[in-house]
């Protein structure tokens, strides 16, 4: 199995990488959507990766990031979820949303994606509820980013209850975005229109 692969990209898009590795093989890579932004410049790559074989093709997935390769696996192992379904869950969702929507029942958010449908969804939340994990740390960080949020709004005289829900919009809409510096001046610009 190829647990990772290593090399300088010979072409990208979204969702779709070319990786050269050195050894006269270019080898195409689906990841997520979500990463794009983040690796499009540069210029090698490391991603963990999950070899799938579909009719006689073999596919790979790579992730940057070995929770999402984690998930990507735990969503693979439900019937009825493929590669591509459970690449667009994670390219959709960060992981503590993720692990949000299963723990809570969210069939919705879940069938908002397309590829899934209610039964899908409701058989990804029966059988993975409880075993998508974030570290204890990345879960303790997220929540202590989010209250300092809504105390540092709160103080400056905005409403709490609206606050709230400003700063969970403001936190899924910009995954990627942890430094409290950046996501308190996006909160500032949402809650002043």
């Amino acid at each position: 199995m190829i647990s990772a692969i290593k090399g300088t990209i010979f072409a990208i898009s979204p969702g779709e990488l070319h990786v050269d590795t050195g050894g006269g093989f270019i080898v195409k890579v689906l990841y997520p959507v979500s990463a794009y932004s983040r690796i499009k410049n540069e210029s090698s790559v490391l991603l963990h990766t999950v070899l799938k074989i579909k009719d006689e093709e073999m596919i790979l997935y790579g992730f940057a990031d070995k929770k999402e390769k984690l998930f990507f696996e735990k969503l693979i192992s439900v019937a009825g979820v493929g590669g591509k379904t459970a690449l667009s869950l994670v390219s959709a969702f960060s992981a503590a949303e993720l692990v949000e929507a299963v723990d809570g029942g969210d069939v919705g958010k879940l069938s908002s994606i397309p590829g899934i449908g209610k039964k899908t969804a409701g058989r990804i939340i029966l059988e993975l509820t409880g075993k998508l994990e974030l570290a204890e740390e990345e879960a303790h960080e997220t929540v202590k980013v989010k209250e300092d949020l809504i105390s540092g709004l709160v103080n400056l005289g905005y409403a709490g209850k609206g606050v709230r829900e400003h700063v969970n919009k403001i936190t899924k809409e910009n995954p990627d975005v942890v430094s409290f510096e950046e996501l308190f001046k996006l909160a500032l610009k949402k809650i002043a229109k």
